[in-house]
């Protein structure tokens, strides 16, 4: 299953000779479910006769007729493959259609013991490259030159912050200015932005040994702020009152289990593709699971969320 849900493009095979229709359409639902884009490859086209790969192709529509003896079909899946995973290949864009060409932003990047030295984080490397792109014009700073920046920069249309500064950096930027997070942005462009709102109400209800799974897209050092580990967990054990029950779950794997646990919390995702995010989400909401995502849970923590939001609301 969890194969099925990291799967860019499948491709299922059926000798010609050998059709199980009940096996297919089985795993076909799956397809369909996970909004997974498959090629149906029919093998051994030189077992059958030409009777029968008329009736194979009326079954099969948009099927590829291969035979590895005779050479029959193999350039055209090669094709139809690269074609497929092309149409995989492009996200949308992360402030691009937000804002209009010519806009300025600022992007605040705390460094602290969590930022990588020498370099910073991929969600902050991305944003920059898709101001680029769109032509926006886009300010680097830390958070502790933020305030001198905005009075060097007239008209900024947009702050985005780093999750973990949304309470200083709100305090200090203009209600006049749109705000929001690299994690917010990042969950609009690979998961279901909606479906994680949703999923902050539940932290409203969470009480005290409720179970909250959180999911990291990737493996890294963990310090003592990092984000997943011990800044959400202490932000939403205080929310709470006491303690709550956390597991961890790093890179490529996804729980079984997930009846057990009262919340899920997501990474930003820049690792995973938008169609992993997406089927991550939507069975959470299959087993009855909230699922929110880092930034959302900072913001709310620090009653900043409302505001975050606020600029996917007018697009």
């Amino acid at each position: 299953m969890d194969m099925l849900m990291r799967t860019d493009l499948a491709i299922y095979v059926m000798a010609a000779n050998d059709i199980n229709m009940e096996a297919f359409n089985e795993f076909k639902l799956y397809f369909k479910k996970y909004a997974i884009p498959y090629i149906v490859v029919i093998s051994q086209t030189d077992t059958v006769s030409e009777i029968e790969l008329v009736q194979i192709q009326q079954e099969f529509k948009d099927c590829i007729l291969t035979s590895i003896k005779n050479g029959m079909g193999i350039v055209k899946l090669k094709e139809v493959i690269v074609s497929k995973l092309k149409e995989e290949e492009e996200d949308k864009p992360l402030v691009g259609d937000l804002l209009p060409y010519g806009a300025k932003v600022i992007l605040v990047v705390p460094i602290d013991s969590e930022a990588p030295k020498g370099r910073i984080i991929l969600p902050q490397v991305q944003c920059i490259r898709d101001c680029l792109d769109h032509g926006i014009k886009s300010y680097v700073v830390r958070d502790t030159e933020l305030e001198a920046a905005l009075k060097e920069i007239p008209d900024v249309d947009l702050v985005i912050t780093d999750s973990q500064a949304f309470a200083k950096v709100s305090q200090i930027v203009p209600t006049s200015i749109k705000l929001t997070g690299f994690s917010l942005l990042m969950s609009r462009q690979k998961g279901d932005l909606e479906l994680f709102m949703k999923g902050i109400e539940r932290i409203k209800t969470l009480k005290p040994g409720n179970k909250v799974l959180i999911l990291e897209g990737c493996t890294h050092n963990v310090s003592h702020e990092d984000i997943g580990r011990v800044k959400i967990p202490n932000g939403l054990s205080k929310y709470v009152g006491d303690k709550l029950e956390f597991t961890y779950i790093a890179g490529q794997d996804f729980p079984g289990n997930l009846s057990e646990y009262d919340l899920v919390v997501h990474c930003g995702g820049c690792m995973l593709t938008h169609k992993t995010v997406c089927n991550r989400a939507h069975l959470c909401e299959e087993k009855g699971v909230p699922i929110t995502n880092y930034g959302m849970v900072l913001a709310f923590l620090s009653g900043t969320l409302e505001r975050s939001y606020e600029i996917f609301k007018d697009n």
